[in-house]
């Protein structure tokens, strides 16, 4: 049985962690792009966290194709939860001001990727286009490119 996964880190770190750094450059270089700046992107993220945390709660399928299928269902329809995302708690795991959350969602909202209401909180309800981009452009780049992270991370340890 090979090293733990964070033995394996501390021991070859050098030697992964720019890999990992590139990851991350690329996908926040592509969600800059897409919702305006690093701020959009944050909240963006934090929202989509959330949609993707209810999904789960609402499947047993651990398959992307389920994921996005599920994904259309409830941008589209809504769905039942207990949870609010408020600005308060996204500004807490963004670490952004309210005023900038607050500020980032209208955007989002007028980009017609979200919609708020102090009942409902944020909520992630994108128009067709937007869905599209999201679920077909941008997520498949993301599952590429961390899959090329995990060859690598998987190659590396096997020797």
């Amino acid at each position: 049985m090979g090293l733990k996964a964070s033995e394996f880190l501390k021991t070859n770190f050098l030697s992964v962690w720019h890999h990992f750094l590139l990851f991350e450059i690329e996908r926040s270089k592509a969600g800059v792009k897409a919702w305006g700046n690093a701020n959009g992107y944050l909240v963006f993220q934090v929202i989509a966290w959330h949609h993707v945390v209810i999904l789960t709660a609402k499947s047993n399928s651990k398959f992307r194709d389920d994921a996005v299928q599920l994904w259309y269902k409830f941008s589209k329809a809504g769905f039942e939860t207990n949870t609010v995302l408020t600005y308060t708690l996204i500004s807490e795991l963004t670490s952004l001001s309210i005023e900038t959350v607050r500020r980032q969602v209208k955007k989002l909202e007028d980009n017609n990727w979200v919609s708020y209401s102090k009942k409902n909180g944020v909520i992630l309800n994108p128009s067709k286009e937007n869905n599209d981009y999201l679920a077909n452009i941008f997520n498949v780049k993301e599952v590429q490119n961390l899959g090329y992270f995990l060859d690598l991370l998987d190659k590396r340890r096997s020797y």
